[in-house]
């Protein structure tokens, strides 16, 4: 069981933690605290208004001081605690679930707080001795957040630096899906077991919601991933990229052009060809034939361990992509990566869109349970 930390060390991880987010992310969240009224640049505001909030901040432009400064204010942890749950995460891995009572309900008998509560100054170093607390987003969506705290050393003193690790469980309660979130430890070098902690950190998570809250959980059939996707009737998701491994031992890393349409290379080509010279094709039916009976073949035998999926948007930098990655872990599940690239949205909204569509679609339809 972790001791409680006094309140400076407590807030030092909130420090540590922001401060090594990007730079763009540093400006979202300088952007939510504005947005939210908890901080100004404006000394006129201040002095017009003579409660706590909002904080005076003198220099708009150093995100840096803006973070610092507000990482370790007490009154804003709960800001802090709530950005937790609602930015973007790198990883998710899927499943659909099933239970017999309202999720809300679940927590309610487990225990577990709503994020209102008073923050618990307690940071463990194992995921089974954290303490969850949740936040309903709305009658759609609730979020259950662990935390743990790690290190890594200073890449110029050596020094250690603690930060805090949070692990989300989203629940998308009107498509009985969930996803279990995370970050890329910070430093790898200094974790030679990187992929041993992200298996315990699902594994738990797996544990967690079927011991303690008592729910069904279901793994994401994806074998008819890659035809929903390429037939897929919205014209703002397309697959941008795939691997391809063929039977004969091969493989194929497969891109499409980001803006030209989604034709996969050799097979996708191989077929537009003959559909735009039809006339010539249909002259020699049995070679018409041979091709077709052979691209049916590579696409029925080749394995996909993984493809791109590109949301597009007509404002460019609201697009983005997710990796699906396959079978991964002995085939126990499938792991989407949230590429940042240019996307300028950092919060959860595009990570809830992503997985509705794909469960929505039946990009991803529910498959045997664990």
């Amino acid at each position: 069981m972790s001791k409680e930390m006094d309140e400076a060390t407590f807030l030092n991880f909130y420090k540590n933690t922001a401060l090594n987010y990007s730079v763009a992310m540093k400006k979202a969240i300088s952007r939510r605290l504005m947005q939210e009224k908890l901080i100004t640049f404006d000394p006129q505001t201040t002095l017009e208004n003579q409660q706590d909030y909002p904080l005076f901040l003198s220099d708009k432009d150093n995100t840096e001081a803006t973070i610092a400064k507000t990482t370790t204010d007490a009154r804003l942890s709960q800001f802090y605690e709530k950005w937790e749950l609602i930015k973007l995460y790198k990883y998710s891995v899927p499943f659909f679930f099933e239970s017999d009572k309202s999720v809300e309900e679940l927590l309610e008998v487990a225990k577990v707080h709503k994020l209102e509560s008073q923050i618990s100054r307690t940071l463990p170093a194992e995921l089974k001795d954290a303490q969850p607390i949740y936040y309903k987003v709305s009658n759609q969506a609730i979020l259950v957040k662990f935390v743990l705290q790690k290190s890594y050393p200073d890449r110029d003193t050596y020094e250690s630096v603690d930060y805090r690790y949070p692990v989300v469980i989203y629940f998308d309660l009107e498509n009985k899906c969930l996803e279990i979130r995370y970050d890329a430890v910070k430093n790898r070098s200094f974790y030679p077991n990187t992929g041993d902690i992200y298996s315990d950190v699902v594994s738990y998570s797996i544990k967690w919601l079927k011991d303690v809250l008592k729910i069904r959980l279901f793994k994401c059939d994806h074998s008819q991933a890659i035809d929903k996707l390429k037939t897929a009737t919205s014209d703002s998701v397309k697959i941008y990229r795939q691997m391809m491994l063929l039977n004969s031992g091969g493989s194929a890393d497969l891109t499409a052009a980001m803006d030209e349409d989604s034709v996969l290379p050799f097979i996708g080509e191989l077929r537009e060809l003959i559909d735009e010279n039809e006339e010539v094709f249909n002259k020699a039916p049995e070679i018409k034939e041979l091709l077709i009976r052979y691209l049916d073949d590579k696409e029925t035998t080749a394995n996909y361990p993984y493809v791109y999926v590109q949301w597009e948007n007509p404002v460019v930098s609201q697009s983005y992509l997710v990796k699906i990655t396959f079978d991964f872990s002995n085939r126990e599940y499938t792991v989407l990566q949230h590429l940042t690239g240019t996307c300028k949205d950092l919060e959860m909204g595009r990570m809830n869109d992503a997985i509705k569509y794909l469960c929505t679609s039946g990009t991803f339809i529910k498959g045997e349970e664990l």
